[in-house]
């Protein structure tokens, strides 16, 4: 009876690149936001003129903006030259699941 099952080749994956074998002191390096953050980290990160209630230095503690608390009760505006209302509609833009 001829054999009906595969070879071993067809069990084990196949590697994009034989490197690891004949490199194998060659190491890979990735990229943190440490070492070089991106355009959009970079520009949150910057120091504004302009700066609302949420960029103001405060301790290392997640500081209580009023998240939860009446629109009237919000200082604004918690990201400088951002109406809060406009805030609100990123927050929910990018929040979704």
């Amino acid at each position: 009876m001829a054999g009906t099952g595969g070879t071993m080749m067809d069990f084990l994956p196949i590697p994009d690149s034989l490197s690891p074998v004949t490199e194998p002191g060659k190491k890979e390096i990735s990229t943190t936001l440490a070492d070089e953050p991106s355009m959009s980290h970079a520009l949150a990160a910057s120091d504004h003129d302009v700066k609302g209630l949420a960029q103001e230095a405060h301790d290392l503690e997640v500081k209580d903006l009023g998240w939860n608390e009446p629109e009237k009760n919000i200082p604004s505006p918690l990201v400088g030259k951002l109406p809060n209302e406009d805030l609100w509609i990123l927050v929910r833009r990018f929040n979704k699941v």
